[in-house]
């Protein structure tokens, strides 16, 4: 298992700025070879440090027949090796029949330190990829690093050290004080294009003949509300009330606008107050998904347009989202389809067990080889990998970590103003060990694009408690169930409020929320950890230690690794292996 204190015995590999090839013990290996160089990059930047034989020959080659092309590569193989033996580092170069490979558990590559917030990256903000390395009779081989220097410019870009981005407060998006976790639990609350689709239908109006059109203009300011929404696929409006003027049945004008769902509503006057009633049908089968009534001033009309959209919205997403979870599982035999991998993908990726996350990689990988660039594809595979690293859920540990960084790159470059991939993005800083200052500024990026995104807000809490910031982590917690208190992952977000319990010395009351936590969300790593830490500084030793065993055996103590706090450190361990006695 790869930890920090194996540093001193990795080779390191500078790829931005001249080429640079080192040992242990800091002596430069002398490569000359241009397309041995070259060959060494191509190998190491592919995913898992792997490529095919035909990839590389047709890359360095590709202007020669196959059968030289072939020579060639395994004469450049033969001298490479050779090379590196004379400086005992001839097991790095992998050779096989069919493919290439690098021995990347032992070697540092600064690229993977690129848009991680590391220091050495900052340094080189001049540099290019490969500098100076150019091989004219190969094009393939220069379009690749072409590319290649764009993305590593947009990384190096993105370690540019930036002004922090303030905070929406959490006054100003809801217009008053934020309940705490406690009234969030004791509240009642009832979330075919690749995403969610939805279409708002104009609401029945019982409203006086000068207000005919208040039905209409909800459901415009609804849509345009909902349209904040990366996460959703919203159709005009407009096309939507055409439709029911011209008498189109529900089903028809789910198939006739390409969407999976509908937003129906009416609009009853009683008195100087308006009733909104709200509800979610599926399309095809007119299945109610979700309802609600809202009651607002009549003479304010307008404002009370803007209260409803913004208080349905958030609702409106996590029913969806929570709807295409449970379809994605109940899916039977092959998946098909990019939006039913990525539901599927998102869906087992919560279920946190060795054989969900290893199928929910394998269906993110195949969503990224369809598209590289779509910062949700990339994004869930940076995710997805970044649990199995933490999870120590493959032998291959850091060829998994190099995955997660490899797609959170690209999600970085492709997705800086998408909100789901900047979660998923931080998300993957969390479970990698990344720097938690980056991921902050990449959560205050998502939240100055839209401050009411519970995701964003989610993502912020636990980068909070792992920076070792309780009381905003607490306050992000609270305003995401504010905002949602139907989330699918109510249980995660307990537990991140329990954890911010115990950072400011509550053991009582983490204990309380970290129970509710793993009722909610049964199997979440962190709630377990979280769980026995407080149910041993309680006093409920015999369940802290029913839970202890399991977390040691199964990375508890990469859990805590996490935490970039020595007394949060140091307050975890010492409670966990004292309850595993």
């Amino acid at each position: 298992m790869f930890t920090p204190g194996d540093m001193m015995d990795r080779y390191r590999l500078i790829l931005v700025g001249p080429f640079g090839l080192f040992t242990p013990d800091g002596r430069r290996i002398e490569i000359t070879s241009a397309k041995g160089m070259a060959l060494i990059a191509l190998v190491v930047m592919a995913p898992g440090g792997v490529r095919a034989r035909r990839k590389l020959e047709a890359l360095l080659w590709g202007n020669r027949g196959q059968k030289q092309a072939q020579d060639s590569l395994r004469r450049e193989l033969s001298n490479l090796r050779k090379l590196l033996a004379e400086y005992g580092a001839e097991q790095l170069l992998v050779t096989e029949t069919k493919r290439v490979s690098v021995a990347i558990e032992r070697i540092d590559v600064d690229i993977f330190a690129l848009g991680l917030g590391h220091p050495d990256a900052r340094g080189r903000i001049a540099a290019e990829l490969l500098e100076g390395l150019d091989l004219p009779d190969c094009d393939a081989f220069e379009d690749w690093l072409r590319e290649e220097r764009e993305r590593v410019h947009a990384m190096i870009e993105l370690d540019r050290p930036v002004p922090p981005v303030p905070d929406v407060a959490a006054t100003e998006v809801f217009g008053g004080e934020v309940p705490g976790v406690e009234e969030a639990l004791a509240a009642s609350s009832p979330r075919l294009p690749p995403k969610p689709s939805v279409a708002v239908l104009p609401f029945l109006s019982t409203a006086t003949a000068q207000q005919d059109w208040l039905g209409a203009g909800i459901a415009d300011e609804i849509s345009v509300s909902l349209s904040s929404f990366p996460q959703l696929f919203i159709v005009s409006s407009n096309g939507a009330r055409m439709l029911v003027e011209q008498g189109v049945e529900h089903a028809a004008i789910g198939q006739r606008l390409g969407v999976r769902y509908l937003l129906e509503g009416t609009v009853v006057r009683d008195g100087n107050q308006l009733r909104v009633s709200v509800a979610l049908v599926v399309a095809a089968s007119g299945e109610q998904v979700w309802a609600g009534s809202f009651i607002g001033d009549a003479d304010g009309s307008f404002t009370l347009q803007n209260q409803i959209a913004a208080r349905i919205a958030p609702q409106i997403w996590t029913k969806v989202d929570h709807a295409e979870r449970q379809r994605g599982l109940r899916l039977i035999g092959s998946v098909s389809g990019d939006y039913e991998r990525y539901w599927r993908a998102n869906a087992l990726s919560r279920s946190w067990d060795r054989e969900s996350i290893a199928e929910a990689i394998a269906l993110a990988m195949e969503l990224v080889e369809h598209d590289p660039t779509c910062p949700w594809a990339t994004s869930l595979a940076a995710y997805c990998n970044s649990i199995a690293w933490m999870l120590n859920h493959s032998p291959d540990r850091e060829a998994v970590r190099r995955r997660a960084i490899t797609h959170y790159q690209a999600a970085m470059r492709y997705g800086a103003d998408n909100v789901e991939a900047l979660g998923y993005c931080a998300g993957t800083l969390v479970n990698i060990r990344g720097d938690m200052e980056l991921a902050d500024r990449i959560i205050a990026s998502a939240l100055h694009i839209l401050p009411s995104h519970q995701p964003a807000l989610f993502w912020g809490g636990w980068v909070d408690v792992v920076r070792g910031e309780p009381v905003r982590a607490a306050e992000r917690f609270e305003l995401a169930l504010r905002i949602n208190p139907i989330s699918g992952v109510q249980g995660q977000t307990l537990a991140g409020i329990g954890y911010t319990a115990l950072q400011q010395g509550d053991a009582h009351t983490a204990f309380r929320l970290l129970a509710e936590a793993d009722r909610a969300t049964p199997g979440f790593p962190p709630t377990q950890l979280g769980l026995c830490v407080a149910a041993q500084l309680v006093g409920q030793t015999e369940l802290a230690r029913a839970y202890a065993g399991p977390l040691i055996e199964g990375g508890g103590l990469n859990l805590i690794g996490m935490l970039c706090r020595d007394a949060d450190r140091i307050l975890f361990t010492q409670a966990l292996t004292t309850a595993a006695g």
